[in-house]
């Protein structure tokens, strides 16, 4: 007997790969706000006040 593939139709595939891209775009723009909101540009040493 041969064995059946089950193949995902055409609109399951890009549905899967939009949303794939959404939370990839997602997860990018999460790491770029928390590396804007932490300050890394704009970081004053303990030490330049004394």
């Amino acid at each position: 007997m041969a064995k059946k593939e089950k193949t995902d139709s055409r609109a399951k595939r890009v549905g899967k790969f939009v949303l794939t891209t959404i939370i990839y775009c997602v997860i990018l723009m999460v790491l770029i706000y928390l590396y804007q909101y932490s300050g890394l540009t704009s970081v004053h040493f303990i030490y330049n006040e004394f």
